[in-house]
């Protein structure tokens, strides 16, 4: 035979052989989560065993997913990580190329006490101890301002982010409800979604992004743009409000700040700028590689468990001392309200043409605490990815017209899209998700359920175009009305998205007169917001409550009790009020309302005005124009449905400015003077590290011109049990008033600075506070003159200021405040009154995480 056809004949062997020995070649793949929460598990090593014992081994990516190719079929897959049982599974007893594994954490167990034996005890003197761990950690800080992503001047990426919300761990008293045992029927259909043998859960919410992310330092702008967006959750009317929630703009972490923002709360970042005060570390590996690159390993822990502070590890990069991964949970011990769990992981990105490292992936899971054996436990996974990074590069300035754009495209239903646009895969399992929502939705207890969720967190029922409420005012009872009912309502979305009208209906048993008021409003546009309105009311006031300052001080329980208990002491009065208005965002920061109000006041108390010292009036009528003018920088609004802007509170820490000018004019509608009144009010959240927050109000007024006491500043005080942070809670209802005034409202919000270092207090999770209010002002005597006889009981601050201090405790059982406020100053007795209390406790109900 040819030499030449046995080399053919060779190759062609050799191809064949080779698709043989391929076309055996198999692949299984899979997801490897934590059984107990559903937490996809990065970083695991899995590997598969032969018969033969021989290994072939794998590590889980970022997103928990494995892939190993085998070509003879093995015996075994194992999954063995720190702190979790390991796991081994036959093959046999599965099908398939995808087979994911659930893995449940070590049970802790109590600390036994060990004794032993011991002969004696030498102690030798040894040198100071350093850490070998400061040194690099040194190094990560002075690196901070090269590494930090916030050195850049601009930046774009494209960005994939998902979030699911489950439940689980239903109670044997709930499960006996309808709405549980539906829930169990859903989540028995498809156990596969828990992974095998996981604790099966039951999801509420899932959504899936996709954005364009732009960054500018200077003038500071972010922009993004929602290209897709896909949401299904039970009880979600408006899903693109959703969508811009989970967006880039919103949901970001940088661990190199010293304070994390998470939840509300700040968090106490690992590399922060006092890190020998606030952790302790471990070098664990000098020399982890990765892809050929050395990394630094680092574990973490706080000092005090209490502490708002992270437990985990990191990885730095050699060189350049950058982070490269960082896995972060919360203590378990962190004086935390309905948290149990709260972890984050995040993977840098090095951009070698840029010499920059930038976030690439992160993760944020999240657990409610379990306060009762009967209580669910609601799950909240987030994921996010960028790709297509691009930093330094110049960006259009038109992209920052706008901060969130959704596209009118974002939201149409687009499966195949997804297939193809999605970051990383979904399980089979996971994509079950979306249609065990859909079956729940459909279920009349679930919908029972929401109704009631909704009645209690915005205080109406909805009843299909309309909601009847607010039921907190429904039922009231004082000394002049007797026993008040009341009945409101008003329009939703989905009556108009344009108009909005309201009214209610009031009954007094004592009085016997009727109370009522109707509205009608316009929304001219919703970017920027414009809306205007009209309304008319026919009820009572009180002269202690005429002018409560500025709109952002409701306080809802405050609120109630003023329809309640000694009206007669706040000062009734009939009035009807005319009022029109109209309100735009002239800039995104920069709010303008113009109104328009008319009332008469008809006393139910002995008072009596004289504006010449002549003619003596009982009764008046006022016709005002109000101008006010909101500033609010890094002011972030979402786009919604709903016929009321959402502005969020993620910038708390940015002053509100609002600026107060009121003309009354005489003669308009028969009003009876001419006057202007001028008040200015500065409010901010500090950020104060491991001391807390403090929280401020800053308050000035003046009115030059003589008008009524009523039209004046009756200083708000606080006879009612429960405590007003924006009122001076020592202070009786009319005991000063000014025409001129400045006033200081400070919080100081120590979080569990003191209480978490006492023992067996901390375990309460209690937190404590201290208060400080000042309060100067003067009032002219030509006013006080003006006023006839002994009507007016009011004093001027004119020679003394008013101070009161205050220190508390906060989070008993989760929800109640108790503060104990101490009177300094004005502590004699006055001609109409006695000595006024030196003390008083007052309560008060927040909830807060």
């Amino acid at each position: 035979m040819p030499k030449f056809r046995l080399h053919r004949i060779f190759i062609l062997s050799f191809l064949l052989l080779s698709v043989l020995f391929f076309s055996q070649s198999k692949i299984i793949k899979g997801k490897i989560i934590n059984a107990q929460n559903g937490e996809a598990m990065a970083f695991v090593p899995v590997y598969i065993v032969s018969s033969e014992g021989i290994k072939n081994t794998t590590t889980t990516d970022f997103d928990g997913f494995y892939e190993l190719r085998y070509e003879n079929q093995p015996d075994s897959l194992v999954v063995k990580f720190d702190e979790f049982v390991p796991k081994s599974i036959f093959f046999r007893d599965y099908a398939g190329d995808e087979l994911n594994v659930s893995i449940a954490p070590i049970p802790q167990k109590k600390d036994r006490t060990r004794t032993k034996n011991i002969d004696g005890v030498v102690i030798r003197k040894k040198k100071k101890y350093d850490n070998p761990a400061w040194e690099i950690l040194e190094k990560v800080v002075a690196n901070k301002p090269k590494n930090n992503p916030e050195k850049l001047e601009t930046y774009s990426y494209e960005n994939y982010s998902r979030m699911e919300i489950s439940m689980s761990n239903f109670g044997k008293k709930l499960e006996k409800r309808k709405v549980f045992k539906d829930f169990r029927g859903i989540m028995e259909a498809t156990k596969d979604v828990s992974g095998e043998d996981g604790k099966p859960v039951m999801p509420i919410f899932i959504s899936e992004n996709l954005s364009d992310f732009y960054f500018r330092k200077n003038p500071l702008s972010t922009a993004e743009i929602i290209k897709k967006t896909k949401v299904e959750g039970i009880g979600i009317e408006d899903g693109s409000m959703f969508s811009q929630l989970l967006t880039s703009t919103f949901i970001k972490y940088n661990f190199y700040q010293n304070y994390i923002r998470i939840l509300g709360k700040d968090f106490l970042s690992p590399v922060n700028d006092n890190f020998k005060l606030l952790y302790d570390y471990e070098l664990v590996d000098r020399n982890e590689q990765i892809d050929n690159l050395g990394y630094y390993r680092i574990n973490f822990r706080p000092k005090r468990s209490s502490d708002l502070a992270f437990v985990g590890t990191m990885l730095i990069a050699h060189g350049d001392y950058a982070l490269y991964r960082t896995d972060a949970k919360v203590m378990p011990g962190a004086n935390l309200n309905f948290i149990n769990n709260l972890r984050i992981q995040q993977e840098m990105n090095y951009l070698s043409s840029d010499e920059s490292w930038f976030p690439a992936k992160t993760r944020v899971f999240v657990e409610t605490a379990k306060p009762g054996k009967e209580s669910v436990g609601i799950f909240l996974k987030y994921y996010s990815s960028a790709k297509n990074i691009q930093v330094n590069k110049p960006i259009e300035a038109t992209k920052f017209d706008k901060e969130i754009t959704v596209l009118d495209s974002a939201t149409e239903k687009d499966e195949a899209f997804w297939n193809k646009n999605r970051y990383d895969s979904l399980t089979t399992a996971e994509k079950k998700m979306y249609g065990m929502i859909d079956q729940a939705k459909k279920l009349p207890s679930v919908r029972t359920y929401l109704d009631i969720i909704d009645v209690i967190s915005n205080g109406y029922y909805k009843a299909g175009k309309i909601s009847i409420g607010p039921y907190l005012q429904t039922i009231c009872y004082n000394d002049h009305e007797g026993f008040r009912l009341r009945a409101g309502f008003r329009t939703n979305q989905d009556f108009s998205r344009k108009w909005i009208f309201g009214g209610y209906l009031g009954y007094g048993f004592k009085d016997s007169k009727l109370k009522f008021g109707a509205n009608a409003d316009y929304i001219f546009s919703r970017e920027p917001w414009t809306q205007a309105g009209v309304s008319y009311s026919h009820d009572l006031g009180q002269v202690a409550f005429m002018y409560e300052d500025f709109s952002n001080r409701r306080n809802n329980i405050f609120d109630t009790m003023k329809k309640n208990g000694r009206m007669k002491l706040r000062r009734p009065f009939w009035q009807d009020t005319y009022q029109a208005y109209i309100q735009t965002d002239i800039f995104k920061s920069l709010t303008q309302k113009i109104t328009f109000r008319h009332f008469n006041f008809d006393p139910l108390f002995p008072f009596s005005f004289s504006e010449d010292g002549i003619n003596d009036m009982h009764d008046f009528r006022t016709s005002e124009i109000i101008s006010e003018t909101i500033w609010r920088p890094g002011r972030r609004i979402l786009q919604t449905r709903n016929n009321k802007q959402l502005n969020l509170k993620d910038n708390v820490y940015n002053p509100v400015v609002t600026f107060r000018y009121t003309r009354g004019i005489k003669g308009v509608l028969g009003s009876d003077f001419d006057y202007n009144k001028f008040s200015l009010n500065i409010q901010q959240t500090i950020p104060m590290g491991i001391f807390g927050r403090g929280e401020y109000s800053l308050t000035g007024g003046i009115i030059p011109d003589k008008i009524p006491y009523p039209l004046l500043e009756n200083h708000l005080g606080n006879s009612f049990a429960f405590y007003n942070r924006y009122a001076f809670n020592t202070m009786r209802f009319f005991e000063f008033t000014s025409n001129k005034y400045a006033s200081l409202q400070y919080t100081q919000n120590l979080e569990g600075l003191i209480t978490n270092s006492i023992p067996l207090i901390k375990k309460l999770n209690w937190r404590n506070h201290v208060t400080f209010n000042y309060l100067i002002g003067d009032l002219n005597p030509d006013f006080v003159d003006a006023t006839a006889g002994n009507n007016f009981m009011q004093n001027s601050l004119r020679n003394k200021p008013f101070i009161e201090f205050g220190y508390g405790v906060s989070n008993i059982f989760r929800f109640l405040r108790i503060d104990f406020i101490h009177r300094l100053t004005h502590l004699q007795p006055t001609p109409f009154h006695e000595a006024p209390k030196k003390f008083r406790v007052k309560f008060s109900v927040q909830i807060r995480l």
